[in-house]
């Protein structure tokens, strides 16, 4: 027990000891704002979700299809069954791993054929450093490049269902048990961002300890958008100072040439 606790403590300082990547793109001019260590792979935690959007959808873009909620992951949401769309709500605004893993079950061929339909869709989007190894983010080999999540985020920028779920502050999911309905409250994991920028297009957090603390988004400021990718932030405050530098000195305050 011991043994574990200090392999513990060296696997939080390396951790925290590694600096976050950082990647800061104005898609609308292909300049470089920020790029720190932009190109090494790290774990990215739920930011999977956007690939499993991705997937999800391309496999059956009809949201009113009742699903039993998986048990394959721990969840906050009741065991019963939810409609596809409800689902998409869980994973996008609160990140609910069970709801990633609903949808993915119920893809042809099952959970191992999703995910293997989630490497080939990196790959033809030239993400070559990119690999998944479940739909929700839990799995530390799930990893990327802050670059390459960014070519992640244009690629959802096609996908209105994706745009407008996770940006949405909060929202209400129907749970059904039988011929009742009980609504349950979800609050958005990036709720603090969306409530003070109004300019948000795509949003998606991720945590888990060999991921850090981590955000990708997609932001419009004057007829200009913007991608703002952060891996491996030491904590949610750092986090959302972070953005909330970048948004105010080299988004908001930039003028069209």
């Amino acid at each position: 027990m011991k043994f574990l606790i200090i392999l513990l403590f060296f696997s939080i300082s390396a951790h925290a000891a590694k600096k976050p990547s950082i990647w800061v793109y104005n898609e609308t001019t292909d300049n470089i704002i920020i790029g720190n260590d932009v190109n090494s792979a790290r774990p990215i935690a739920s930011l999977t979700k956007l690939m499993t959007a991705i997937i999800a959808i391309g496999q059956n873009p009809s949201m009113g299809q009742q699903l039993k909620l998986s048990r394959v992951t721990k969840s906050r949401l009741p065991l019963t069954h939810y409609s596809r769309e409800d689902l998409f709500s869980a994973m996008l605004i609160r990140s609910d791993n069970a709801a990633a893993e609903t949808l993915a079950a119920n893809y042809p061929g099952g959970r191992k054929a999703f995910i293997k339909a989630m490497n080939t869709k990196a790959t033809a989007l030239g993400m070559t450093q990119t690999r998944f190894n479940d739909p929700s983010g839990l799995s530390s080999a799930n990893i990327s490049t802050a670059g390459e999540i960014g070519i992640l985020l244009k690629e959802v920028a096609k996908y209105e269902l994706i745009t407008i779920t996770s940006t949405k502050k909060q929202s209400l999911i129907d749970a059904h048990y039988g011929k009742k309905i009980r609504s349950i409250d979800i609050n958005n994991t990036n709720r603090p961002v969306l409530i003070e920028f109004d300019n948000i297009l795509i949003s998606k957090t991720g945590f888990t300890n060999p991921a850090g603390w981590c955000v990708a988004l997609l932001v419009q400021n004057k007829k200009q958008q913007y991608v703002i990718v952060i891996l491996g932030e030491a904590n949610k405050t750092q986090r959302l100072a972070q953005v909330e530098n970048i948004m105010f000195n080299h988004i908001l305050d930039r003028d069209i040439n």
